[in-house]
């Protein structure tokens, strides 16, 4: 599976900005996955109108259990953030998560994850995702989310989307949503469109 998102983002205190997220999962033998998630902004991190890498995280997903209805896995992986406003100037760490996902048959699904990130001299810091799916007539999902962003370090933001999601065909699908910010205590409040393309391998 891969997730590429464009995402708009206005604030009322400055230019409008742009965020590319790439979302990848690859299955291998005996309940592995390879997971990638890098990510680029304009005009989002700084002012400049170039655009510049954000978060690039890559990580091993295995399944501990699996049901009917349920499925459990844990992932560990590395992570690279900006540590400032300077590119050359980027912190590591490593994050493990836990991922629970609950199946309601044909009507939809939900996934709740939680992390734990090393973040050197910062400590540690958390992420979470709680994800509710509903499934609609001729393969549709309208998609609600909750979601820790920032860096899960030193910057605590939670954000939530609602999406709608169309097949385009047996393989590639279409997303179209809007995404807004809930904690605006130490960061400026933003939100916008995001357009979406998901493709099955």
């Amino acid at each position: 599976m891969l997730i590429a998102n464009l995402v708009e983002i206005k604030t009322d205190q400055a230019q409008p900005g742009t965020s590319f997220e790439l979302y990848g999962e690859y299955g291998l033998k005996r309940g592995w996955a390879l997971v990638a998630a890098p990510s680029l902004s304009q005009a989002v991190q700084s002012p400049s109108k170039e655009w510049v890498l954000d978060e690039v995280m890559v990580a091993a997903r295995r399944k501990l259990y699996v049901s009917e209805s349920v499925a459990v896995s844990t992932q560990i992986g590395g992570f690279s953030i900006p540590n400032s406003g300077e590119q050359r100037d980027r912190a590591y760490g490593v994050e493990t998560r836990i991922a629970i996902g609950k199946s309601f048959g044909d009507k939809g699904w939900l996934n709740v994850e939680a992390a734990s990130r090393s973040c050197g001299e910062a400590g540690v810091g958390g992420r979470f995702d709680a994800t509710l799916g509903l499934n609609l007539a001729k393969n549709q999902k309208f998609i609600v989310k909750a979601f820790g962003d920032g860096n899960g370090c030193t910057k605590a933001i939670v954000r939530s989307q609602i999406s709608y999601v169309r097949p385009l065909s047996d393989r590639l699908a279409l997303e179209l949503g809007w995404r807004q910010t809930l904690s605006q205590d130490s960061t400026r409040a933003d939100r916008g469109f995001v357009v979406g393309l998901w493709q099955k391998f």
